[in-house]
């Protein structure tokens, strides 16, 4: 335990919760008083956008130069800086520069947007657009652990299960949004990855297309399960891949949004892996080459992406792995439905729920292939010693928040110029949540937790800070009877 306390206590002393100023991403600034039922926005003006290019902040306003948009309802003057909506408040105009500023936050280009309304004449209007940019390129070390997951490698420590590497980016290519990355790593396990994503081309810009390739020669593999226990091969060359993607991601309307993947990927497995687990892959052989077609469509009115606290995301997909052109080795189907909800149910409290339904057209996948309850995205929190796969998934994850620290940034001193690195943005959130799950596997043995509705409770707070950065500090206990500390990575829901 006194290593999470370490931990904690490092935090603590690199985040001290003083000198907090305006909130973390930016603000609304209006007049005092605007005494006109409509106003026209008769241009915009943007400062602060060094390298990033113009039409790149206007794509995302939810209005353009010369509309006309109501500032008041019914006789009631606008709060702008308050982000709650209530039964009857319909200003357009604060709708639409709350939706527009969110969506800036949400390019993921900037540290701070600021949205102002300078008077021209009573009914007139100038929207300037103030922005922060973030830094846009990234040239820094990482780590992978040779391990199931980072909770388990904290129960057991050894450094020597690290692989090393670098990791370059850059995601403002020309100031356009463009995305380029480079990933190599080396130790017991390496990769090389490269992958390039222009957001918007064409005409309308409401067409993106990522491409991206992979090398993954993996030293530590799940083989299998017993007693929902990970079977590990620790080898070298134990599992072998190359993939390459190609992705259309598609915009019809600022929240509407669409994506069609093809993948191809060749995958290899040891000897020694294959003895283990011969079904380890489709058709008991030691590799696969496969062809896969990934689409969905999301709605997603989520004011951040990086962590949300209104706004819904309704998303539906499928996911045919093996086309039979490449080869005939695979041959599966998945499809669900993914709905999060995010709710202010006060000035300092909160709501978040999730739902998700994965199903496979067949049964008994593969190993390889079978749905995957306790990674990445999926998982009921508790469970991170345990592994939960199968044909198919259900669940669900809840949580109620306060806001313990809002979200601030350090005060910068009169007559500092904004820095990307000076000012220190952060907020810290106490939740208390319940999760639920089921994971369905007709044909595995010793496995006492598959096909068994699961749940767990407990308490947290999760850190948030700039970049995209969310920690998460959980206690939970199971349904199964175990409880426990636990580190998380990325927005809970």
């Amino acid at each position: 335990m006194r290593k999470y306390i370490a931990v904690l206590v490092f935090f603590a002393l690199c985040f001290p919760l003083k000198n907090l100023a305006q909130n973390k991403d930016g603000s609304i600034h209006v007049p005092d008083t605007l005494s006109a039922p409509y106003i026209k926005i008769k241009n915009i003006e943007i400062t602060g956008n060094k390298l990033t290019k113009p039409s790149i902040l206007i794509r995302e306003l939810d209005f353009k130069a010369g509309d006309s948009l109501a500032t008041f309802q019914k006789g009631r003057k606008v709060n702008f800086n308050d982000r709650n909506f209530y039964p009857g408040d319909s200003s357009e105009l604060r709708l639409r520069m709350n939706y527009s500023r969110e969506n800036l936050v949400n390019t993921k280009l900037f540290l701070t947007v600021n949205i102002h309304l300078k008077k021209i004449t009573d009914s007139e209007y100038t929207l300037w657009i103030d922005v922060t940019e973030r830094q846009y390129w990234w040239l820094f070390p990482i780590a992978k652990l040779n391990a199931p997951n980072f909770n388990e490698w904290l129960r057991d420590i050894q450094w020597s299960d690290l692989s090393v590497g670098l990791f370059f980016s850059h995601n403002n290519l020309f100031g356009l949004n463009h995305q380029t990355s480079v990933i190599a790593l080396f130790g017991k396990s390496w990769a090389v990855a490269f992958g390039y994503k222009i957001p918007w081309v064409g005409h309308g810009k409401k067409i993106g297309l990522l491409l991206g390739a992979g090398y993954y020669n993996m030293y530590t593999v799940e083989y299998a399960s017993v007693d929902n226990k990970r079977q590990m091969l620790y080898a070298p060359n134990s599992q072998q891949s190359l993939k390459l993607v190609a992705k259309l991601t598609l915009r019809p309307g600022l929240y509407h949004y669409g994506t069609i993947e093809l993948t191809g990927q060749y995958v290899a497995i040891s000897d020694s892996m294959y003895k283990l687990d011969s079904n380890y892959l489709a058709g008991r052989k030691n590799n696969n080459s496969s062809l896969s077609l990934y689409a969905d469509y999301y709605y997603d009115s989520r004011n951040s992406h990086t962590y949300p606290l209104k706004g819904i995301l309704l998303r539906g997909f499928i996911n045919k792995v093996g086309l039979g052109i490449v080869s005939k080795d695979v041959d599966l189907f998945y499809y669900g439905i993914d709905f999060h909800f995010y709710q202010t149910i006060s000035r300092k409290w909160y709501v978040a729920e999730m739902v998700k339904a994965e199903n496979s057209a067949g049964e008994n996948a593969p190993y390889f292939y079978q749905l995957n309850m306790t990674q990445g995205k999926d998982f009921i929190r508790g469970f991170d010693l345990y592994t939960l796969q199968g044909d198919q998934m259900y669940f669900c994850r809840n949580n109620i928040k306060y806001e313990l620290i809002k979200p601030s940034v350090t005060k910068t001193k009169e007559g500092q110029q904004k820095n990307k690195f000076k000012t220190l943005q952060y907020a810290f959130y106490l939740n208390a949540f319940a999760d639920a799950g089921y994971c369905v596997n007709k044909f595995t043995e010793n496995n006492p937790y598959n096909n068994k509705f699961l749940f767990s409770w407990g308490l947290g707070i999760d850190f948030v800070t700039y970049y995209d950065l969310v920690i998460r500090f959980e206690y939970a206990f199971t349904s199964i009877g175990t409880n426990g500390f636990f580190f998380g990575f990325g927005m809970p829901i």
